[in-house]
Formats: C-alpha cells, sequence, structure tokens
C-alpha cells in the first residue's frame, strides 16, 4: 500500500502540472483570440479607395512623344490603405505611385505616362488596374484616352543629312532614345522612328515588308553598320561616326533573325508562302499579328 501510495502522489503531481498548463494555454489562446476581436470590431470604418477622377482625356497626342497625367488617390475610410500594385493594360503605359500606404483621410499620387512611340494614328483607351485593401473596389479601374495624331515636326520624307543625324538636334530622337538599349527595344528607338508606314511619314520600309526580309543576317549587319548608298540610310556603326558598338549592332541583327523567323512561321501556319507580300501595305497587317522579344 505504501509503495502504491509513493507512485501515486508524483503521478497526481504530473496530471495537476498538465492540466495546469492546458488552463493556461487556453487562457492565453483566449486572450489573444479577445484582442484580434477586439481589433477587428474596431474597424467600423475600413479602408476605402476614392478618386478625384477615374478617366483622363489626353485629346490629340502627337506622334512619338511621351504624355503623362497624376492622378490623386484619397483614403476617405478609417483604416490605412494599402495599395498593393497598379497595374496598367499594356506596356506602352506606366504607372507609379508616389506612396502605397495611405492613412485615413490622406492622399497619394499615381502617375501614369503613356509612350506612343510605333503607334498608329487614331484614338486610344488605356487601362489601369489599382488593386488595394479597400473595403469596396479592391480593383479599381481607371482609363486615360485620346487621339494620336501626326507629329507636327516628322521628316515627311525628307532625305536625312548622313553627316548631322548623330549630332545636334536631331540626336536627340536618332541617339538619345536607343542609349543603353539592346535588341527589340533598340530597334524600336533607334530603327522604327524612320522604318514604317508611308502614311505614318516614314521614310524607310517597315521591319516585315519584303524590302527588309530578303536580306541575311550578314547584310543586315553591314547595312546597320554602314549604310546604303545613295539612300536615306546612314551607317550607324561608331567607325562611321555613329551611336552603334559591335554589341547593339548584333542585337538588333538577332532581332531582326528573330523576327523573320516568326513571320515566316505566321505566314506558314496561315497557308500563304513567306515573303510574297508585295509593298509596305499588304505586310504591315502581318507585323500586328507578330511579337518577338
Amino acid at each position: 500500500m505504501k509503495a502504491r501510495f509513493q507512485y501515486f502522489v508524483p503521478l497526481a503531481f504530473l496530471v495537476f502540472m498538465v492540466a495546469l498548463y492546458a488552463t493556461s494555454l487556453q487562457h492565453n489562446n483566449d486572450a489573444h483570440a479577445a484582442r484580434i476581436l477586439r481589433v477587428d470590431s474596431t474597424s467600423q470604418h475600413p479602408p476605402q479607395i476614392k478618386m478625384d477622377e477615374e478617366v483622363y482625356d489626353f485629346k490629340d497626342i502627337e506622334l512619338g512623344t511621351i504624355v503623362e497625367h497624376t492622378f490623386v488617390i484619397h483614403n476617405s475610410g478609417g483604416d490605412t490603405l494599402v495599395i498593393i500594385d497598379a497595374h496598367p493594360s499594356c506596356g506602352c503605359t506606366a504607372a507609379v505611385m508616389d506612396n502605397k500606404r495611405i492613412g485615413a483621410g490622406n492622399s497619394a499620387h499615381l502617375k501614369v505616362k503613356f509612350d506612343s512611340n510605333n503607334k498608329g494614328e487614331g484614338p486610344i483607351v488605356k487601362l489601369i488596374t489599382i488593386t488595394s485593401n479597400s473595403h469596396d473596389q479592391a480593383d479599381k479601374v481607371i482609363r486615360i484616352t485620346g487621339r494620336i495624331v501626326k507629329s507636327k515636326t516628322a521628316h515627311k520624307n525628307q532625305a536625312m543629312h548622313l553627316d548631322g543625324i548623330f549630332v545636334g538636334e536631331c540626336a536627340k530622337c536618332h541617339v538619345d532614345k536607343g542609349k543603353g538599349e539592346l535588341g527589340a527595344r533598340l530597334y524600336d528607338q533607334d530603327c522604327a522612328i524612320c522604318h514604317g508606314l508611308k502614311s505614318d511619314g516614314k521614310p524607310g520600309p517597315e521591319l516585315s515588308s519584303d524590302a527588309m526580309m530578303k536580306h541575311t543576317s550578314r547584310e543586315w549587319q553591314k547595312i546597320i553598320a554602314n549604310g546604303t548608298p545613295h539612300t536615306d540610310m546612314p551607317g550607324f556603326a561608331l567607325k562611321n561616326k555613329g551611336p552603334l558598338g559591335d554589341e547593339e549592332i548584333a542585337s538588333l541583327v538577332e532581332y531582326m533573325d528573330a523576327f523573320k523567323k516568326e513571320l515566316n512561321r505566321s505566314r506558314t501556319m496561315k497557308g500563304a508562302t513567306p515573303q510574297t507580300n508585295n509593298g509596305q501595305g499588304g505586310a504591315a497587317q502581318t507585323q500586328t499579328n507578330v511579337m518577338v522579344h
């Protein structure tokens, strides 16, 4: 009996301690839950997004220019409004917040930029989706609109001055925009300014035309570096006082090679014979369906 009592006492103590720990743990959990409940219960006025304007019209936008507008975002709720993302509908539009955490009753600014380079003339509508913790409209959609018109300063098929295109005022378009870029981005900045539809005032053939696609990689490299005699095409290589080094020229050739392969594949899938379009008009429609990055 005594031996049993000796074992019973430690066992009872152990059971008591386990029960005490469980009670303490439950008390802590209840206290934690109560704190959460108190926080939630006081949020009678959750964050709420409100805009001064949801649509901005740029009206006429000159082709080749970048326009911008600043939207004001208000928090009309009673808790912090957190902007998770401001996502434009395409790469030609950029949206940047100056503050992603907006206190109750405060405001922040969303700067939206639209790049009209290499765009066709006509109306545009771009969407920006603002994602936040707003009680209502967690995905708020705003819009920018406008109409792209021909640039008043376009060359309109005037002959380029081979000795001056990379200096002075001309360099702002033919040199500065392409600095630091490679491949498709470099083509957009340095080449597409002159290569495109005649109706857009572009003196050079567009990329998907037969006049461009008939060349081999080696021919492209030579043309870009040294230009084409008796034409408006200058030599872009550094040795010819142009802005492009070997790496930049190689990246252009690589991009154009990839574009040509994708263009031929697209035409083949449609049952067309590659490189059969004559003139720039037919090629223009094909180019709109080809995307190479």
